[in-house]
């Protein structure tokens, strides 16, 4: 079932944060996000929780906390993609964020392992995030994707990709598992 919540407008219009989080954490079951037709897929669910979320000093307001302070809405993401011929799975915890200068809602996605059960380890490990921000195009809804990163390695903004996009109700990438 595909979610279609605007009309279309003679300019691009970016989401606001909170409009970002009515979108992807409205339903008690998450939302999949599928880009490109279908190669590339994004399940964020604001009420999963895996063993970093569960965990007293990475749980449910970390990425406000350490992060991103004008994070709106965190949960949990399993991204599933094709990379040079090759199936990727990604997984991790995500924050629903307003811009700070433009109030623009940016979806941050931050790889987690299972060894993250603490601060300190979470700390100590490079891992991979990305950003999305959901655009209302003319043509229709549209999404600014970056490409997967180092944490570490970060410097300066993300190199965006303007991708088609649409919304399912569920996760639609791996419906028997949880992340």
């Amino acid at each position: 079932m595909s979610c279609c919540l605007w009309s279309a407008s003679a300019a691009a219009e970016v989401l606001s944060g909170r409009e970002f989080q009515n979108l992807l954490a409205g339903g008690p079951e998450g939302t999949t996000i599928v880009f490109r037709g279908g190669t590339d897929k994004l399940f964020f669910s604001p009420t999963l929780k895996n063993r970093l979320r569960a965990s007293p000093e990475l749980g449910p307001d970390f990425i406000r906390q350490k992060i991103l302070r004008s994070t709106v809405a965190e949960g949990v993401f399993v991204n599933a993609s094709i990379e040079n011929g090759k199936p990727r799975m990604i997984s991790g915890i995500a924050g629903i964020a307003a811009d700070s200068d433009s109030g623009h809602g940016i979806l941050t996605l931050l790889q987690t392992f299972p060894d993250d059960t603490s601060l300190k380890a979470f700390e100590k490990r490079d891992r991979l995030y990305a950003v999305v921000i959901v655009e209302d195009a003319p043509g229709g809804v549209v999404c600014r994707k970056s490409q997967w990163e180092k944490l570490f390695a970060l410097k300066g903004d993300p190199k965006m990709t303007t991708v088609p996009c649409e919304f399912l109700v569920g996760n639609a990438i791996t419906p028997s598992a949880a992340p």
